[in-house]
């Protein structure tokens, strides 16, 4: 089989597929560097009061110079997420091909997020009459936590599935329990901020009506959960890592698929 094609299908082999990983790994991560790099000082990024999505802004107030290496690097990951999909789902199907493909179609859709967020900077320029460049990045970012939100859920639960069969030789049920860590890492992390971010509802009107009390100015739930556990760009960053993590560990633990040889 011609090599790109069988990468685009989602064939490796576990050297190919390490290979493939350490790629796709300092790709991504060497152009965040660049970005991150060209984001002006004076516009002081930080992931407590910037979303991740900032460092791909071409507002001047945002990153005016380095925002197209952040739309490389999202549609590249994008793309390069959907073969490692493919293959997580060659590696479910001699166990549960039904709920191995219907969780793999919810982490595909993710991945076709991860792309628009890539392709739309969130910037508050017209795009076409009244849509504005930020409001296809936020479609993207919808579709992005939909598909990963119930995807990863699915797999885990898939993965328990298939830890329970009886037909599993001792070695490979404890390649798949490895493979349910990633799983628990991803759903832990989510839970937590989920948690913070639930919790600022009630702890912003606890203090918003004590400062009223004593006589003060107190801002808007964006501006005071700044620099604080409570802060959305905080929790926006750490889920886009976490997830990248998750991606490629879940990729990695998996046993190889039955026709895969080394």
């Amino acid at each position: 089989m011609n090599p790109f094609k069988s990468i685009i299908q989602g064939h490796f082999t576990p050297r190919s597929l390490r290979i493939y990983v350490v790629l796709e790994s300092l790709f991504f991560y060497g152009l965040i560097f660049l970005c991150w790099y060209q984001f002006p000082a004076e516009n002081a990024f930080s992931i407590l009061t910037h979303t991740f999505s900032y460092l791909g802004s071409f507002n001047e107030d945002r990153n005016p110079h380095g925002w197209w290496l952040f739309g490389v690097a999202m549609t590249g990951w994008g793309l390069a997420t959907i073969p490692l999909v493919r293959y997580m789902g060659r590696c479910l199907a001699p166990y549960e091909a039904r709920h191995g493909i219907i969780a793999t179609r919810q982490l595909t859709a993710g991945a076709i997020g991860i792309i628009l967020v890539g392709l739309f900077p969130d910037a508050r320029e017209t795009l076409i009459g009244p849509i504005r460049w930020t409001s296809m990045h936020y479609v993207g970012a919808v579709v992005l936590v939909l598909g990963f939100m119930t995807g990863v859920p699915w797999m885990a639960w898939t993965l328990r599935r298939i830890t329970r069969l009886e037909q599993l030789d001792r070695a490979t049920r404890r390649t798949f329990q490895q493979a349910r860590w990633p799983q628990r890492f991803f759903l832990a992390i989510s839970s937590v901020a989920l948690i913070f971010l639930t919790a600022w509802v009630f702890v912003y009107e606890i203090r918003k009506a004590a400062a009223e009390e004593a006589g003060l100015v107190f801002g808007s739930p964006w501006q005071e959960a700044m620099n604080t556990p409570y802060s959305f760009p905080l929790w926006d960053n750490v889920f886009v890592h976490t997830l990248f993590i998750y991606l490629i560990w879940t990729a990695l633990t998996l046993p190889p698929p039955r026709d895969t040889s080394e």
